[in-house]
């Protein structure tokens, strides 16, 4: 996968997309949405690398992320911290004599000066001590914002996800009350995308982004942390530049950009799609009824095949280009060039006629 960057206005931007970031209000009473939450099947309900989750076997601890400065955000950027919802405890306590226990009181926030956060923050407490198969006991969890543990004396590791962004801190509790706040250094990016200038955003049942990390994998391409993002999902990352794919349609119309997620803000991307939906049918006359059963093939003019469907009436979305449209039926075949210009979908007739007959 060959990528590469141009640097602009302290923004890094794919030399093949068009990023811009449009100003909104903070997200302080608005919900997020699903997905953008670490809920049931959520990357925050990922079983903990070094823990035992229920019904699981041994694994590894997860290490906090790294220190390093992220470069920063466009100044349209805004501050973000989730509205309040009561913190619900997932998983029973032992009960414990009073004289015996200590209070770990827990918060989140997204930077070191920043509020509380009050929702989508999940909480697990992990014994110190291994078992024998090296795995840790989970001891207690909690979802919401900050959180309250009546905990044996002790140490423990205390594990706080908030989406995609997560860290894992040890604690030592005692017999009174014991306060600790995680920076999670983490903010929060909502993606759209647009055929040109004026446009509306662009449907969300054609639209969907990947959002890969900076680093590379073993294969040498940038490593997946988002797949299938939805138009307007709030996705909750670590503070640092990610390269976001935008899909629309299932052919050739891809479009990419780096992005940048400051800790503490909320940025909405749009990416500019140049493409168009065309939708095809095949006519004995000049506006007729579209023949059932046809085949078609779209390629390129180089003859390099992008695209396949079968109907009467298939759609398609392709990038801005010149294409050779075939349509088969029965033993006929004809064929017509298409030129796709960004943002105008347009209906394709191909007319099945000796003058439009490809050759056997």
């Amino acid at each position: 996968m060959a990528w590469w960057n141009v640097a602009r206005d302290g923004w890094i931007v794919m030399a093949v997309a068009l990023a811009t970031v449009v100003a909104t209000p903070a997200l302080a009473q608005t919900p997020p949405p699903p997905g953008g939450l670490a809920s049931p099947g959520g990357p925050g309900d990922a079983p903990m690398p070094g823990f035992m989750q229920p019904g699981s076997g041994p694994l590894q601890l997860m290490p906090p992320p790294s220190d390093g400065s992220a470069p920063a955000l466009p100044e349209a950027a805004t501050p973000y911290a989730p509205s309040t919802e009561p913190t619900i405890e997932t998983r029973p306590l032992s009960t414990v004599a009073p004289r015996e226990t200590g209070t770990l009181s827990m918060t989140a926030r997204l930077t070191p000066d920043g509020p509380p956060l009050g929702a989508g923050v999940v909480w697990r407490v992990f014994a110190e001590a291994q078992g024998p198969n090296g795995s840790r006991e989970l001891v207690a969890e909690r979802r919401g914002g900050s959180a309250d543990f009546v905990l044996k004396p002790g140490g423990y590791f205390v594990y706080c996800g908030f989406g995609y962004a997560g860290t894992t801190e040890h604690v030592v509790v005692g017999t009174g009350l014991k306060a600790e706040s995680v920076i999670l250094n983490a903010g929060g990016v909502r993606l759209a995308a647009v055929t040109g200038k004026d446009r509306p955003p662009l449907d969300s049942s054609d639209l969907s982004f990947d959002i890969f990390s900076q680093e590379l994998d073993a294969h040498g391409e940038p490593k997946a942390v988002a797949l299938d993002v939805a138009p307007g999902q709030i996705v909750r990352l670590p503070a640092q530049v990610y390269n976001v794919v935008a899909n629309y349609g299932d052919a050739n119309a891809r479009t990419t950009a780096d992005i940048d997620v400051k800790a503490g803000k909320l940025s909405d991307i749009t990416l500019t799609e140049k493409a168009a939906k065309v939708t095809l049918k095949l006519v004995s006359t000049e506006g007729g009824e579209a023949i059932a059963d046809t085949r078609w093939s779209i390629l390129t003019q180089a003859g390099d095949l992008v695209t396949t469907g079968v109907g009467a009436f298939p759609s398609f979305v392709l990038a801005e280009g010149d294409y050779t449209v075939i349509a088969n039926h029965e033993d006929g075949q004809f064929q017509r060039v298409v030129s796709v210009v960004s943002g105008e979908n347009a209906d394709v007739e191909v007319l099945a006629t000796d003058g439009q007959k490809v050759a056997n």
